[in-house]
């Protein structure tokens, strides 16, 4: 007596399957949902997502998984440099950044020079370092060339 059909096991959340694809190259995933029907799955190390029917899926094999687990597998920033020990910590300053210097007598500076004040008292201290960005960088000196008549 014929076997009837059964549905093909759900994997389980979080391991990796493949799906063999017409081009040859087996399709790897991890398997993050099931809605009933489609597993969902999520590439190793990142990227779009895709779905299959549980029966398109199969346990990757030995070299399928070892390249899982490169995929997988972060890479610290000493690796990428080349580095052997660990790395330095940065020292961050304890000392306030003292306030930009308006120009006297320039009302572009006066105004910035007021908001970066109020924004050190609110502690905004990423808009107090925009004003006195402006502060230093604004323009004080005569153009060195001279406009054309009628230009």
């Amino acid at each position: 007596m014929p076997e009837p059909d059964r549905p093909a096991p759900v994997p389980d959340l979080g391991a990796f399957m493949a799906a063999d694809t017409p081009e040859g190259r087996p399709r790897l995933g991890k398997v993050t949902a099931w809605d009933g029907e489609f597993v969902h799955l999520q590439r190793p190390g990142g990227g779009g997502g895709w779905t299959a029917v549980p029966g398109e899926l199969r346990r990757p094999t030995g070299e399928e998984q070892a390249l899982i687990r490169v995929l997988t597998t972060p890479v610290t920033r000493a690796a990428r440099l080349g580095q052997t020990g660990p790395e330095r910590p940065v020292v961050l300053s304890v000392d306030p950044v003292p306030p930009a210097v308006a120009v006297p007598g320039c009302a572009t500076c006066d105004a910035a020079a007021e908001r970066e004040r109020y924004s050190r008292r609110t502690h905004d201290h990423s808009a107090a370092a925009d004003f006195r960005v402006e502060i230093r960088g604004h323009p004080h000196e005569e153009p060195r060339t001279t406009p054309r008549e009628g230009a």
